[in-house]
């Protein structure tokens, strides 16, 4: 199995495209089929695709004598094309992998799409530890694959970068991240940063407060939703859009 995964993993980049996607299907049959098997099964495909993905070339010299260090085997559009397959097939012991990707500008957004995938306990604290790179773009998909596992360490991680993350953008969707989760932490940060809103984000966060609301509402905790609520009906700062919502729901359980 693994010898096959290396010989298909290095036509990947292959500059003819009908080869890279023979290439890519023939990899990808093997991880469907592996995927009805279990986990054993899985892992066989997976630890072959983690390998081809961290696989580096050994130190040398060029015909100068100047050392060239290690680089990948593979190129960059092979790598991103395994990080897409591991998604079918990776599991807890192939994060390492993945999250190594991030660390390569022309990698790191299927690495993450790839995380964003995979389930594990070990997957969420790469995630989160992808919060620490640089780029607002690639943060604000970190934030977003974050907020879509709703687990005790991923909402707090994205508290944090509510209150703290030094690009508003960043912070504005971990608040609307956080609004999707009915909890009354967020709901102290959602209507924090609603309240100390720059005017050009004030929408954005007053309608993540209403959101909130109606997720508690749903839930059947009543007494926070009204708390939010009347907060906003009451702002000076909320648009009038988000007041008339509010108003309208409190309107309602009376």
């Amino acid at each position: 199995m693994a010898t096959a995964i290396s010989e298909w993993a290095g036509k990947l980049g292959d500059d003819e495209p009908a080869v890279a996607c023979k290439a890519y299907r023939q990899i990808e049959q093997e991880a469907v089929k592996a995927g009805a098997k279990g986990r054993q099964a899985m892992d066989e495909v997976a630890d072959a695709l983690a390998a081809e993905l961290t696989a580096m070339t050994p130190e040398r010299k060029n015909d100068e004598g100047k050392t060239i260090p290690p680089e990948p085997v593979h190129s960059a559009k092979a790598r991103n094309a395994i990080c897409r397959l591991l998604a079918y097939v990776g599991g807890s012991k192939q994060v390492p992998a993945l999250a190594g990707q991030i660390k390569d500008l022309d990698t790191r957004e299927m690495a993450r799409w790839s995380l964003d995938r995979n389930t594990s306990d070990e997957a969420t604290d790469a995630l989160i530890a992808a919060l620490g790179e640089i780029g607002p773009v690639f943060r604000t998909g970190v934030v977003n694959a974050l907020g879509a596992r709703q687990s005790g360490k991923a909402t707090e991680a994205l508290r944090k970068t509510a209150l703290e993350d030094a690009i508003t953008e960043v912070r504005i969707n971990a608040i609307e991240a956080l609004a999707n989760i009915p909890d009354g932490e967020n709901a102290v940060v959602v209507m924090r940063a609603a309240m100390s809103a720059e005017p050009a984000h004030t929408t954005r966060t007053y309608k993540a407060a209403i959101r909130l609301a109606d997720r508690f509402a749903r839930a059947g905790k009543t007494k926070e939703a009204t708390g939010i609520y009347r907060m906003v009906s009451t702002s000076e700062d909320a648009p009038e859009a988000q007041k008339k919502a509010a108003e309208k729901m409190l309107g309602n359980w009376q």
